[in-house]
């Protein structure tokens, strides 16, 4: 069910109403199992075909794909089936006379401490599965609610676990009732369960706050100050075939095309977006090599001609000694000349980032396997970029500015004036999903996210979709516009509301003339706390643990 409701071939972009109910299933069974081995089976099967049937697309990953999803698939259940121990504490502790008092004690507590319990766990089993080395926040329930609008905008306080929580607690409370029916000879018993009844009176009046709150901030007006107009170009290049060469040459004249339309209408270009990995050869001593490449037009020549600067996805040598190299974001200037990069962060583990790649075996088995040896080497600062902007800037500030910099005779009231430029992070592919990345790049002064993206190789419509679902969440987190480039799609604008602004067919060679909307900047609970809500649900799900396990011990009284 679940796997489902994610983006698929089927449904597009997902099912917000089969993924609601979606995780019933797995709280009934969690609430059924007999000892901890079954709820252990009950998790592995459950997470390790959610992966299977939602990511299957990691299977043509050419020469890697056994490993891509067979061993994530794997990985992925035994980490949800460790998370059983934590499900299934509440069942460990329930005599049968206080099964038996959950269906003739009307006041009981333990139908809505089960409820809340599963709800507390699973969101913090997605926070587990999206963070750190291992992170993968695919085949979450949060991606399931893409087209319900008002409830993605609590995103801003909570990030995605704030739907992941309300979501899992809708279904708990139908998985309890059921199983209430069930375990009753008469509806009435359900009936007559106060906790049960304001148990679901609390979901629902949770959900109800949250669609008002979200309809609030999603047709909110927001002052925008700045618009950034890019050409953002999709070459449908294979990443497995289609050479350095035809990449470019394809991309320089969709980017020629779109540029001369925007001029033909009176618009100016301020910046040309690459998507990742276009550029082969590795900078800053890969300049020259692309003074003179392709020999038709050097790419260099070619941004000159444009007058425009230029983003591309390209390596980085950070140290050649040690074989370390970057996946970047390269900044050329409107000369095309090579003027800094953005290393990728956040890399895919054992695809990127390979442990023990320093060991001449683990080298030797990479390039057998999947073509290269070295993987890329995690950057360690956040970089942004500035970028001039053709178009006036709205000033918005209402504070005046006194100036004792010595250019006047005494202290003098000036207008503050708007940089006419747009600060803008660049994540990278899987950068875009994480939160450490784009907090921090939000955090530093970005003013918007301008995600470069190579998906081509998965050779589906979902998996494109699906990383766009995950990614979306950035732009509703921290109320700034999201503008991703990407080989074959979803190149997309969305704003930050989450509404999609303009968009590209996926697999389809096409530039996009996306005026970016830049709007004021805006702190907020989320941009400043982070992901606040998962940890402390599991603080409290931990101290609940110890207290009970040493009660139980009479260690505790």
């Amino acid at each position: 069910m679940l796997s489902a409701a994610i983006p698929n071939e089927i449904l597009d972009f997902g099912s917000p109403i089969i993924g609601l109910f979606s995780t019933i299933p797995l709280y009934t069974a969690i609430s059924n199992a007999k000892t901890y081995k079954g709820a252990f089976a009950v998790c592995f099967i459950q997470a390790t075909a959610t992966h299977i049937l939602s990511s299957f697309w990691l299977g043509n990953f050419q020469g890697y794909a056994e490993f891509t999803l067979g061993a994530s698939a794997i990985g992925t259940g035994f980490v949800q089936a460790f998370m059983s121990l934590f499900f299934y504490f509440p069942m460990l502790y329930t005599k049968n006379k206080e099964k038996l008092e959950t269906i003739a004690n009307p006041e009981s507590v333990l139908i809505p401490f089960r409820i809340i319990w599963f709800a507390s766990v699973y969101t913090v089993w997605e926070w587990v599965k999206s963070t750190g080395f291992l992170g993968y926040p695919w085949g979450t329930v949060s991606m399931t609610a893409f087209r319900w609008s008002f409830i993605t905008q609590i995103a801003d306080i909570t990030g995605p676990y704030g739907i992941t929580f309300i979501f899992t607690f809708f279904a708990a409370v139908i998985g309890e009732g059921t199983t209430l029916i069930i375990r009753t000879t008469k509806f009435s018993s359900l009936k007559g369960s106060a906790t049960y009844k304001n148990t679901a009176l609390a979901c629902l009046a949770l959900i109800f706050a949250a669609n008002f709150y979200g309809a609030y901030e999603y047709f909110k007006p927001r002052e925008q100050i700045k618009t950034l107009n890019a050409v953002l170009v999709q070459q449908n290049g294979d990443p497995w075939f289609k050479g350095e060469k035809a990449s470019i040459q394809i991309s320089q004249r969709l980017s020629e095309e779109k540029i001369e339309e925007m001029r033909k209408s009176g618009k100016t270009c301020d910046l040309v977006v690459w998507s990742e990995a276009i550029l082969k050869k590795r900078f800053p001593s890969a300049q020259r090599y692309y003074d003179a490449f392709p020999e038709e037009e050097p790419l260099a020549n070619f941004i000159n001609r444009m007058d425009v600067p230029f983003i591309i996805g390209g390596p980085v040598t950070i140290d050649a000694e040690k074989h370390r190299y970057a996946n970047s974001a390269l900044l050329f200037d409107r000369n095309g000349k090579y003027s800094g990069s953005y290393q990728k962060m956040h890399l895919v583990p054992f695809a990127e980032l390979i442990p023990g790649v320093e060991n001449e075996e683990i080298r030797k088995m990479m390039k057998k396997y999947i073509g290269f040896s070295y993987g890329w080497y995690p950057g360690k600062i956040v970089t942004l970029f500035e970028i001039p902007i053709s178009t006036t800037p709205k000033d918005s500030r209402t504070h005046k500015l006194i100036s004792i910099s010595g250019e006047h005779d005494s202290p003098t009231e000036i207008p503050p004036r708007p940089k006419k430029t747009v600060t803008i992070g660049t994540p990278i592919c899987f950068d875009d999903t994480a939160a450490e990345v784009c907090r921090a790049m939000f955090l530093m002064g970005s003013e918007a996210f301008v995600n470069v993206t190579n998906d081509a190789w998965s050779k589906t419509d979902s998996a494109e979709i699906q990383h766009a679902v995950v990614a979306h969440y950035n732009a509703i987190e921290y109320r700034t516009t999201l503008a991703r480039a990407t080989n074959a799609g979803y190149t997309v604008v969305i704003g930050p509301n989450g509404k999609i602004l303009s968009e590209l067919p996926l697999f389809e060679e096409a530039a996009l003339d996306a005026e970016i909307p830049i709007y004021k900047r805006q702190l907020t609970t989320y941009a400043r706390f982070g992901n606040w809500l998962p940890i402390m649900l599991a603080i409290l799900t931990g101290a609940y643990i110890l207290f009970t396990s040493l009660r139980e011990r009479k260690i505790l009284i």
